[in-house]
Protein backbone atom coordinates (compact mmCIF):
# COMPACT_ATOMS: atom_id res chain seq x y z
CA UNK A 1 0.00 0.00 0.00
CA UNK A 2 2.85 2.72 1.26
CA UNK A 3 4.40 2.21 -2.34
CA UNK A 4 2.02 3.54 -4.51
CA UNK A 5 1.78 6.69 -5.95
CA UNK A 6 -1.25 8.06 -4.42
CA UNK A 7 0.14 6.92 -0.69
CA UNK A 8 2.96 9.47 -1.47
CA UNK A 9 1.13 11.44 -3.09
CA UNK A 10 -1.41 12.05 0.73
CA UNK A 11 2.07 13.12 2.31
CA UNK A 12 2.61 15.87 0.35
CA UNK A 13 -0.83 17.41 0.72
CA UNK A 14 -0.41 16.64 4.33
CA UNK A 15 2.60 18.96 3.96
CA UNK A 16 0.75 21.40 2.20
CA UNK A 17 -1.70 21.46 4.84
CA UNK A 18 0.79 21.67 7.70
CA UNK A 19 2.57 24.65 5.73
CA UNK A 20 -0.67 26.37 5.44
CA UNK A 21 -1.49 25.72 9.32
CA UNK A 22 1.88 26.49 10.71
CA UNK A 23 1.46 30.08 8.81
CA UNK A 24 -1.50 30.65 10.41
CA UNK A 25 -0.07 29.82 13.57
CA UNK A 26 2.74 32.55 12.58
CA UNK A 27 0.67 34.98 11.54
CA UNK A 28 -1.67 34.60 15.05
CA UNK A 29 1.76 34.87 16.92
CA UNK A 30 2.67 38.17 15.04
CA UNK A 31 -0.73 39.26 16.29
CA UNK A 32 -0.05 39.28 19.68
CA UNK A 33 3.67 40.38 19.29
CA UNK A 34 2.08 43.65 17.74
CA UNK A 35 -0.70 43.80 19.93
CA UNK A 36 -2.61 44.38 16.91
CA UNK A 37 -5.22 41.51 17.58
CA UNK A 38 -7.03 43.77 19.58
CA UNK A 39 -8.29 45.63 16.48
CA UNK A 40 -10.26 42.17 15.53
CA UNK A 41 -10.71 40.21 18.20
CA UNK A 42 -11.77 40.61 21.87
CA UNK A 43 -9.37 38.66 24.35
CA UNK A 44 -11.66 35.62 24.96
CA UNK A 45 -12.13 34.87 21.14
CA UNK A 46 -8.49 35.74 20.27
CA UNK A 47 -7.35 33.38 23.37
CA UNK A 48 -9.67 30.31 21.62
CA UNK A 49 -8.71 30.83 17.78
CA UNK A 50 -5.34 30.72 18.52
CA UNK A 51 -5.18 27.54 20.48
CA UNK A 52 -7.74 25.99 17.61
CA UNK A 53 -4.81 27.21 15.60
CA UNK A 54 -2.44 25.40 17.43
CA UNK A 55 -4.39 22.03 17.91
CA UNK A 56 -4.87 22.20 14.25
CA UNK A 57 -1.10 22.63 13.13
CA UNK A 58 -0.65 19.49 15.65
CA UNK A 59 -3.05 17.38 13.97
CA UNK A 60 -1.25 18.10 10.79
CA UNK A 61 2.14 17.28 12.12
CA UNK A 62 1.32 14.26 13.87
CA UNK A 63 -0.62 13.03 9.92
CA UNK A 64 2.47 13.45 8.35
CA UNK A 65 4.52 11.71 11.23
CA UNK A 66 2.20 8.87 10.90
CA UNK A 67 2.68 9.04 7.01
CA UNK A 68 6.61 9.14 7.11
CA UNK A 69 6.37 6.19 9.80
CA UNK A 70 4.42 4.15 6.88
CA UNK A 71 6.70 5.12 4.69
CA UNK A 72 9.69 3.98 6.51
CA UNK A 73 8.30 0.58 7.82
CA UNK A 74 9.47 -2.25 6.29
CA UNK A 75 7.27 -4.08 3.57
CA UNK A 76 7.10 -7.24 4.92
CA UNK A 77 4.87 -5.78 7.31
CA UNK A 78 1.77 -6.47 4.82
CA UNK A 79 3.05 -10.02 4.28
CA UNK A 80 3.24 -10.65 8.12
CA UNK A 81 -0.53 -9.02 8.26
CA UNK A 82 -1.50 -11.72 5.13
CA UNK A 83 0.10 -14.25 7.27
CA UNK A 84 -1.89 -13.51 10.43
CA UNK A 85 -4.92 -13.60 8.70
CA UNK A 86 -4.72 -16.60 7.05
CA UNK A 87 -3.72 -17.89 10.74
CA UNK A 88 -7.03 -16.51 12.45
CA UNK A 89 -9.46 -18.40 10.63
CA UNK A 90 -7.89 -21.56 11.75
CA UNK A 91 -7.94 -20.42 14.84
CA UNK A 92 -11.70 -19.45 14.91
CA UNK A 93 -12.74 -23.38 13.96
CA UNK A 94 -15.06 -24.36 16.55
CA UNK A 95 -15.17 -28.22 17.17
CA UNK A 96 -19.10 -29.06 17.30
CA UNK A 97 -18.69 -32.43 18.41
CA UNK A 98 -16.43 -31.21 21.48
CA UNK A 99 -19.61 -28.81 22.53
Amino acid sequence: MTDQPAFRELGKIAERWLDLAERRRDHFAELYRSGRWRLYYQEDVFRAQAREVARICDHWASILERHKQLLTEPQDSALQLAELEKAEPEAAVIDRDAA
